[in-house]
């Protein structure tokens, strides 16, 4: 493949510096590569799945019914306990990326009004029953010739999983109240971690050991990234993104649900996550919560004034 073909890095849009950890997988009939970017380090999938590779990825039966029970050190229930610090009894939340609706039943247990949107029909009517409320699939949702507001928007563990998350997370903020609530959680797949450390050793004395292999996995996560890199996200995409609380804490999965040596790998994880060493911060899980105005004041416009280019 050549280098000048390459997609440019999703988060800052810099050029790649070549292909890197966890390197190559084929996926419906397709490879795909692993690189990282010159700038930030992050790394990236190239090519970006086409549409008929993304429902084969994301059916409900084969993704939704396997992938979506909170993994251990965190819980959904936790994430909409949060949300009570930030916003008023009843506050209207979205979920985006809802699944099969686990969040929303914990936002309306806190007493929120949820609303989910999943990429996948089936699973976002699967959502809707479960939690009792409203949901949409993508492509409904986005067509709503009335677009609903909301005080609180919530992503969790989607971000990474988006071809272009920045020009989604903008179309998002449209949705947004002035003065509402961005609340984004995720994984931090290259962040300092024991468990990070020791999968990207295992995997390059394999790729010694076998240097023609070629991993089977979906591609489903289309970045994997740092904490520093992942703030910088979002502060530099929109600037009426105001930082309201941050914060980097560890899991240890998957290898808490590994043998011996990865579980000790695990617990080493756990022990020293969240820690702040080295000018870094050790975990593999982020949280971040976000005041959006609808305004900026450096350019003298006023919430009730003129409307972010996008929303329009």
């Amino acid at each position: 493949m050549l280098i000048n073909s390459v997609r440019h890095c999703p988060l800052c849009d810099a050029r790649t510096s070549g292909v890197t950890f966890p390197y190559i997988t084929k996926f419906n009939a397709v490879q795909f590569e692993y690189h990282k970017c010159v700038a930030c380090s992050s790394v990236f999938v190239n090519p970006v799945p086409d549409s008929q590779t993304f429902a084969k990825m994301y059916a409900k039966a084969v993704y939704h019914d396997f992938n979506y029970e909170a993994p251990a050190g965190w819980s959904y229930a936790d994430s909409a306990n949060l949300l009570k610090n930030y916003l008023p009894t009843a506050a209207k939340v979205m979920d985006y990326g809802c699944g099969v609706g686990a969040f929303l039943k914990a936002l309306a247990q806190e007493g929120f009004k949820p609303y989910g949107v999943e990429f996948d029909e089936d699973a976002a009517r699967f959502a809707g029953q479960n939690a009792n409320c409203e949901t949409f699939s993508v492509d409904h949702f986005l067509a709503l010739t009335d677009k609903p507001e909301f005080d609180a928007i919530h992503l969790g563990d989607v971000l990474e999983h988006l071809p272009d998350p920045a020009s989604t997370l903008k179309n998002l903020l449209c949705y947004l109240k002035p003065g509402g609530v961005l609340f984004v959680e995720g994984p931090l797949e290259i962040n300092p971690s024991p468990v990070y450390w020791a999968a990207r050793t295992f995997g390059a004395f394999k790729r010694i050991l076998r240097p023609g292999l070629v991993g089977s996995d979906a591609p489903t996560h289309l970045f994997r990234t740092g904490a520093k890199q992942q703030l910088a996200f979002f502060l530099l995409t929109e600037p009426r993104l105001e930082l309201i609380s941050w914060a980097v804490y560890e899991t240890g999965w998957p290898y808490t649900e590994g043998g011996t040596v990865k579980r000790a790998i695990a617990g080493i994880a756990l022990l020293i996550g969240g820690k702040h060493l080295f000018g870094t911060t050790f975990g593999n899980r982020f949280r971040g919560v976000f005041r959006y105005q609808h305004a900026l004041p450096a350019l003298g416009v006023t919430e009730s004034g003129i409307v972010p280019e996008g929303c329009k």
